[in-house]
């Protein structure tokens, strides 16, 4: 029974990653529907023609689809199979067999402390599994298990595009290769003047972990196709830094921060 229940659960959140990212609705700004073309890596925005980077750090919802995953569908045996997968009209059941996960690396991705104190009314463990707050920042996640959850990613992404394509014309609808990583700062840095150039970035600077911090407003930042900063340090391929480099903070104290991580996606060419 467990079995079905996590594949019925990853399936849903199969869907809402590929397919409504990829579903142009009539509510979405013009910025939306550009980062939601068919060849726009699921849930980023375009930098340059090989280099997209997340829109909002990744999310609970996100990151509790990679632990389900690691649980049940994916380990570091099935990462190296999964790089000779064919590129188009792939079965789903090769890629979700049951059994084929980890759980000494499910244990690995897991919190350390789920005790951990998010604020004075909140524990880590409820955050991360409270659909309340699936749309809201992953936090108190460790360098390994971010760059785990980008290597996951990137071999999840590359999967579904070959089993969304049952010929070779329709699998070059979608980028060739993705490989989702951790930016670097500097490179996060520039990332975010060139957006900002373009009238592409929205900073969010309040309220993220109460009860008041509604779950459809963190819903929303995801949805309005620009790339959102928030009063969170995110960890880097060189470290952890602060992403809000132009803006003082307004909401907490440097003390207060929590960090978080979001991941860049390398295009590959044919």
């Amino acid at each position: 029974m467990k079995f079905f229940q996590s594949r019925i659960f990853l399936l849903i959140i199969f869907c809402f990653v590929l397919l409504s990212c990829n579903s142009p609705k009539k509510s979405l700004t013009p910025e939306a529907l550009e980062v939601n073309a068919i060849d726009v890596p699921p849930g980023t925005l375009k930098v340059n023609d090989t280099l997209y980077v997340d829109r909002v750090p990744v999310t609970n919802l996100m990151y509790n689809e990679f632990l389900d995953n690691l649980e049940n569908y994916w380990s570091m045996k099935k990462h190296e199979r999964m790089q000779f997968y064919p590129r188009y009209d792939l079965s789903q059941d090769t890629v979700f067999q049951p059994w084929t996960g980890n759980t000494r690396l499910y244990m690995e991705a897991t919190y350390e402390n789920p005790k951990e104190l998010v604020n004075k009314q909140l524990k880590l463990g409820e955050y991360s599994k409270n659909p309340r707050y699936a749309y809201h920042p992953v936090i108190g996640i460790s360098k390994f298990q971010a760059e785990l959850f980008c290597l996951w990613r990137s071999d999840l992404s590359n999967a579904v595009y070959a089993i969304r394509s049952k010929s070779e014309k329709k699998r070059a609808k979608f980028p060739y290769k993705v490989n989702y990583r951790l930016p670097k700062q500097k490179e996060m840095l520039q990332i975010e003047n060139q957006l900002s150039s373009r009238d592409r970035i929205r900073y969010y600077q309040d309220d993220m972990f109460s009860a008041m911090a509604s779950t459809l407003t963190f819903k929303e930042l995801q949805e309005n196709g620009n790339l959102m900063i928030l009063e969170l340090k995110e960890i880097g391929q060189d470290g952890t830094y602060l992403p809000l480099f132009n803006q003082p903070l307004q909401y907490y104290d440097r003390a207060e921060l929590k960090t978080g991580f979001r991941c860049v996606c390398e295009v590959e060419k044919k």
